[in-house]
């Protein structure tokens, strides 16, 4: 889906990622280097030298799991919902970023960069309403950051994920915040798209390849202002990678992650257009109790926004109730956020602003009532249109 690819692009490059608070951007001296020496580069590869997506590919596991550093965007991203042994409800995201700059750096040292590497971090105190998120911004060559292609490891710092057996293990800390995490897939992988490639728009290589684990048993534990808490709950996986971006007229997007207590799974994503259509490449995945998907198209499902909230922060009104319906299926299901702010804002990196945070889900399955809860992703409520990113 479109909804985790921050890039930085040549363009972009003397800037940081993020969805944070400006006081939380990480600002060490080797960190605000790599930035100078990016802008600077003497070259910087064109799209042409990456790798497009123009066909599905045989995906082989656990291998895909790992960096695939011929693709110039490639992000691994998890959130979850979490409960703690005294009730304490937690939701959480942790998302790790790779952008290619320059294939083939002619400059030997270490400090050369290839690739820019960028993680978000975020948990979400449902007992308190407090969101508190963080970013890092790294490169490769001094070992700051990395994933490696041949075994799932993907490090930003001391931030990290790797895979243990079938397992996934998510380690993060910022100030007096922390998660410990080992997440188990519950349903196999699922494949969104045509066999996980997921076309954005018509023109020939806007495509991503794309899959997830929509159901991953979690243990481990929280850390919040220094008490931890052991928690259990369900998290999402999700990973892309592509050499593409939003077309022009694409202007942002509202991506949807549901599990519901029936044990099915949903993701839609609505990409909107300037003139305040939907996209007709917007698209989704329903996954069946057993595992097994279901490809939607546009038509085949609508979203419909409730209730808006502004931010006191960015003045951006974002849409953070909706009616999602799926007529084909019997589904039609309401989405609230558990709190209001959970805004994430770069004002003083990218300046893209973006909203992401805990949902809940009430509605009717063929009139039988059901419950979940998910993760919801808004884009281009406000700053520069997405798909003007890159001129």
């Amino acid at each position: 889906m479109p909804g985790k690819i921050y890039l930085i692009t040549p363009m972009l490059v003397s800037m940081c990622l993020g969805g944070c608070r400006p006081d939380s951007v990480e600002t060490s001296q080797a960190n605000s280097d790599l930035f100078s020496v990016a802008s600077s580069a003497e070259q910087v590869t064109t799209p042409e030298n990456w790798t497009s997506v123009v066909s599905p590919r045989t995906f082989t596991f656990p291998t895909d799991h790992a960096a695939h550093d011929d693709h110039r965007i490639e992000w691994w991203y998890y959130t979850g919902h979490l409960q703690a042994d005294s009730g304490r409800r937690f939701g959480y995201q942790l998302t790790f970023f790779r952008t290619g700059i320059d294939q083939t750096p002619t400059n030997a040292s270490t400090w050369a960069v290839r690739d820019l590497y960028t993680a978000h971090f975020a948990v979400s105190d449902i007992e308190t309403q407090q969101h508190h998120c963080f970013q890092r911004n790294s490169r490769q060559g001094t070992g700051q950051a990395g994933a490696e292609a041949n075994h799932y490891t993907v490090w930003n710092a001391h931030w990290k994920v790797e895979l243990d057996g079938e397992c996934h293990r998510l380690q993060a800390r910022e100030d007096a915040v922390g998660l410990d995490l080992i997440l188990s897939p519950e349903k196999p992988v699922v494949l969104h798209g045509d066999n996980g490639m997921s076309q954005k728009g018509p023109m020939t290589g806007n495509a991503s390849h794309y899959y997830s684990f929509t159901r991953m048993a979690t243990t481990g534990t929280v850390q919040i202002d220094g008490t931890q808490f052991r928690i259990q709950g369900h998290s999402w996986m999700d990973h892309e990678f592509s050499t593409s971006f939003l077309e022009p007229d694409q202007v942002g997007w509202d991506w949807f992650s549901i599990q519901l207590d029936n044990d099915v799974d949903l993701m839609v994503y609505r990409m909107r257009r300037k003139d305040g259509t939907t996209d007709p490449f917007s698209s989704g995945t329903f996954v069946r109790k057993d595992g097994s998907s279901l490809h939607l198209t546009r038509e085949q499902f609508q979203v419909t926004p409730t209730r808006t909230w502004t931010s006191g922060e960015t003045q951006a009104t974002y849409p953070l109730d909706w009616n999602i319906v799926i007529p084909d299926l019997g589904y039609e299901l309401v989405i609230q956020s558990v709190f209001d702010a959970q805004e994430m804002t770069t004002r003083d990196t990218t300046g893209i602003t973006y909203w992401e945070g805990v949902i809940t889900v009430t509605g009717e399955h063929d009139e039988d009532a059901v419950m979940g809860h998910g993760y919801m992703e808004l884009t281009g409520y406000t700053g520069q249109s997405l798909g003007r990113l890159f001129d």
